[in-house]
Parts: C-alpha cells; sequence; structure tokens
C-alpha cells in the first residue's frame, strides 16, 4: 500500500509541475488528432440528453475550451493537466478557429485515485474571453468558474438566476475521483502547437479574433460541429 502511494503522489508531483511549467510543445498531427477529439467530445456530450450543456448556455457563450482526457491523480494534493482546444464566438454568431491551449490546476483535500477525463468550460464573461486573447487565465483570480447546470433543469435555473457566471465547467469522467477543483490553476496559451496546426506563428489574438487563419479540415469539421450545437 504504501509503494502504491508512493505511485500516485509521485504522478501528481509530475502533474503539477506540468501545470506551471511550460507549454505542451505538439506536432501537427498531435493537433489535428486534438481537434478531432474535441469534436467527439461536444458531440458525446451535447448527445447525453438531461446530462448536456444547456443550448442556451452555449449560444451566449463568449468562448468554449475543449480538454479531451485531462489526466488527474490525487493523494492529499491533486493535480490536473490537459491539452486541448479554445473557441471563440464571432460577430455573426458562428464559430471561429480554435487555437491550443494547456489547462493545469492543484486542488486540496482528503483524495485518493488517478484517472482521466474530458472537461468543458463555457466562458460567459468578457473578462474571460479578454484573458483568452492575452494568453492566460487563472481560475479564481482572472475567472470564477462554477459548477455548469445541465439540462432543461439547468436552463430553468439559469434564466430564474440574475445573472451568468464567469465560466461554467463540466466534466464527463472515466473512473472514480473525489475532490475535483479548478480553483489554483488555469490556461495558458499553446503557441508552438497552435504554429504547427496552422503552419505559421500566430499569437492567441490572431486565431481567436483576427481572422488571419485558414482553417484545416479537421478545424472546419469542429467549427461545423459547434455552430450545430449553438446557433
Amino acid at each position: 500500500m504504501t509503494k502504491c502511494w508512493g505511485l500516485v503522489a509521485g504522478m501528481v508531483g509530475l502533474l503539477v509541475a506540468a501545470a506551471f511549467g511550460p507549454a505542451y510543445a505538439g506536432s501537427k498531427s498531435e493537433a489535428n488528432l486534438k481537434t478531432t477529439e474535441a469534436q467527439v467530445v461536444m458531440e458525446q456530450v451535447m448527445s447525453s440528453g438531461d446530462a448536456s450543456i444547456p443550448q442556451d448556455l452555449l449560444q451566449k457563450a463568449k468562448a468554449v475550451a475543449i480538454f479531451p482526457d485531462m489526466v488527474k491523480a490525487g493523494f492529499l494534493v491533486g493535480g490536473q493537466y490537459g491539452t486541448g482546444v479554445v473557441m471563440t464566438r464571432r460577430d455573426d454568431g458562428s464559430w471561429g478557429p480554435p487555437a491550443f491551449f494547456t489547462m493545469g490546476g492543484v486542488s486540496f483535500g482528503l483524495q485518493l485515485g488517478a484517472q482521466a477525463a474530458d472537461v468543458v468550460l463555457v466562458i460567459m464573461k468578457q473578462r474571460g474571453l479578454d484573458g483568452l486573447l492575452t494568453n492566460k487565465i487563472r481560475f479564481g483570480a482572472d475567472l470564477g468558474v462554477a459548477v455548469g447546470p445541465v439540462g432543461r433543469r439547468g436552463e430553468a435555473s439559469i434564466s430564474a438566476a440574475s445573472g451568468y457566471a464567469d465560466a461554467y465547467s463540466y466534466s464527463r469522467t472515466k473512473g472514480l475521483f473525489a475532490g475535483l477543483s479548478l480553483e489554483g490553476g488555469g490556461i495558458e496559451y499553446d503557441a508552438q502547437t497552435t504554429s504547427a496546426f496552422y503552419g505559421k506563428s500566430l499569437k492567441a489574438r490572431d486565431v481567436l479574433k483576427g481572422g488571419k487563419v485558414s482553417p484545416p479540415e479537421p478545424a472546419r469539421t469542429l467549427m461545423k460541429t459547434m455552430d450545430s450545437f449553438a446557433r
């Protein structure tokens, strides 16, 4: 048992270090795969019936961050790390091309276990979008994240509320885990993977608001998928 706990604790240490280390450097093939995975995640989440993200949220969102297969591990101190894509809404209501980001976070409490999860953040407020355009967001400091409502009941609870949260988080797990928290971490722009995907050096703003990219096929497919859920 001691050896098992030591292994989990070691995994957490690596995850926490990664969460605050340099951005992940991905190749074009890895970027293509991540974009396709993001599309599959959204299709699966939105086909979940009463457990799906309320369409009203997506229709009013400033941006969406999709992180397939985030790795999470915990032993007293928990860690989360993953790579994914961020998309913003255009002026005409359609969804723009994806930029690549990394997400890292830590949480404290009585935790034990390791697993992977798909994480989706629906960003509702301008300050969240501004943070993405300037490359980095820290949860709690730059962006308040609430547990996302689901299904028709979620839409009703939003309608009854005085206003939207900064962002709503959704997590689809593939195992047992206790104590998931996004506080203490954040999202950071992955310039190397974005550049590999589009074939040139780009800032986050160039992709998310600049209209300076021609989306490759995986990006166009993901954009069409998002349009079908949120227009």
